[in-house]
């Protein structure tokens, strides 16, 4: 029997937690090596006087986090990458060997973590979804009925929202939904203007470019969020497009009562408000709000994406429209041809309708909670750095105080040299147009394993806290950087 420690059945933290930092210890410790076997969740549960459920839940964290490995039919075992981290780290105190070229963690943000996706569930789902003869022809030009009707209970499950199968039209992902939206929209004037965050997702303003209409810069304040503000002058916008839930990359999110602002000037406007569904699966202390779509269905349209739950490899979403506008919309995608193919989207049909997304995005959920809890951690007592953009997402921002527009090129490259990816915060803000941003990073914290997210993290305290109280850096230092790229 593994040696977990002792479980506290009074404390504040569930078991399932207690268990699995018992056996990560263990496992960092050096008392349980990479290829070593695991008990049963039947027999450790047995062995401890615990639910089995218990002992599962624990197993999923460890497995999430990088430190187990579960082979179908061949038990859970500890993780080679796993052991191999710490060895490493221990060796390299001893003699480093400066010929070892730099490993690379990459923290670029948005990169979701996809352990546990390809289970049995996933992989029945699209065995049957092959078997099925093939199409002499598209059926449905707006997506797969089955997949339509998934998605639609998938929305009222998880967002509240009393969606139409008719109402929802299948895309290639976040990108595609926004641009055919805006294909579907008809100008008011010469060309087509489009408010756009400031600062943002920098694909959004690449798209609104390429479709040649004129994007609007709306700012997006540190700690307050949205500008309504600057949003009120604007009375010629043909169309917003907006993350309410989670700014990325700021982390604000717009309460109650901003919504019902927002909502009061499109419709006097007649602005289409685009609601990009980002990190809606997501929400990390506090009480997710329900989508403004649900409020003014009519003016809204809602675009996702399983990008951020499954993988943006997928390259499947939804456009939630009605009335006119969804009129509008199909047109434009029967014109156009539907992008994802059939049997991609018959698989995700069968993987939502019975369960297995609900099953895998609780999870991650939890294991993205527990990987929020050790940045919080790390980044308590810190002076001169601020973790922000925590309360949901995948995503957090490191704010650097007193520093000048170099520090983030500086942090950015010294971090690269190290093998670690991060974005620099200026590189999501509109070029050309104000933006009010303090010097900062952005990073994923998703994608690789906890072990390597948490030593990347220590070099990002080091290295950034090095650079904070030395005085402001000459703007001609700062090297502009894509945080689409970096």
């Amino acid at each position: 029997m593994i040696d977990v420690g002792i479980l506290d059945r009074s404390a504040a933290a569930p078991l399932h937690e207690q268990l699995a930092h018992g056996i990560r210890a263990a496992v960092l410790a050096g008392r349980v090596r990479g290829g070593d076997p695991l008990p049963s969740s039947r027999a450790l549960a047995a062995d401890l006087g615990l639910a089995r459920g218990t002992v599962v839940s624990a197993y999923e964290i460890l497995a999430g986090e990088g430190y187990l490995v579960t082979r179908p039919g061949g038990g859970t075992a500890v993780a080679e990458v796993a052991r191999a981290a710490v060895v490493s780290t221990a060796v390299a105190t001893v003699s480093p060997d400066p010929v070892v070229p730099v490993p690379l963690v990459d923290l670029r943000p948005g990169r979701p973590g996809t352990t546990g996706v390809v289970e049995a569930a996933w992989r029945s789902a699209w065995r049957r979804a092959s078997a099925l003869d093939v199409n002499a022809d598209i059926g449905d030009v707006l997506g797969d009925p089955a997949l339509r009707r998934a998605i639609a209970g998938h929305l009222g499950r998880t967002r509240g929202l009393d969606v139409a199968p008719e109402d929802v039209i299948v895309t290639a992902g976040t990108s595609d939904a926004m641009l055919l939206t805006l294909l579907a929209l008809a100008p008011r004037g010469p060309v087509l203007r489009v408010g756009i965050e400031n600062p943002g997702y920098p694909r959004v303003r690449r798209v609104v470019s390429r479709l040649g209409a004129h994007a609007v810069p709306i700012p997006v304040r540190s700690g307050t969020g949205l500008d309504l503000d600057a949003v009120e002058q604007q009375d010629d916008l043909d169309a917003v497009i907006i993350t309410p839930h989670h700014h990325y990359p700021l982390g604000s999110r717009l309460d109650a009562a901003a919504r019902s602002r927002l909502l009061s000037w499109a419709a006097r406007t007649a602005t289409v408000v685009i609601e990009d569904d980002y990190d809606s699966e997501f929400p990390h202390g506090r009480v997710p709000l329900p989508p403004l779509h649900l409020v003014d269905p009519a003016g809204v349209v809602l675009i996702g994406s399983f990008s951020k739950v499954l993988s943006p490899a997928l390259r499947c979403g939804w456009i939630v429209a009605t009335g006119a506008v969804r009129a509008r919309i199909a047109a434009a995608r029967e014109d156009l041809d539907p992008p994802v193919a059939s049997i991609p989207q018959r698989a995700l049909a069968l993987y939502v309708a019975e369960g297995a997304l609900a099953r895998h995005t609780a999870r991650r959920r939890r294991d993205y909670r527990h990987r929020r809890r050790l940045l919080l951690d790390a980044f308590r007592g810190v002076g001169g750095l601020a973790l922000t953009a925590t309360d949901g997402g995948l995503h957090a921002v490191v704010l650097l105080d007193d520093t000048g527009p170099g520090a983030e090129a500086e942090v950015v490259a010294a971090l690269a040299a190290e093998g670690i990816v991060v974005a620099p915060l200026s590189g999501y803000a509109v070029p050309g147009a104000a933006a009010d941003l303090p010097a900062g990073i952005v990073f994923g914290y998703a994608a690789p394993s906890t072990p390597a997210l948490m030593d990347a993290v220590d070099r990002i305290i080091a290295i950034a806290g090095a650079l904070v109280g030395r005085g402001p850096r000459s703007a001609s230092s700062a090297v502009p950087l894509d945080p689409d790229t970096v």
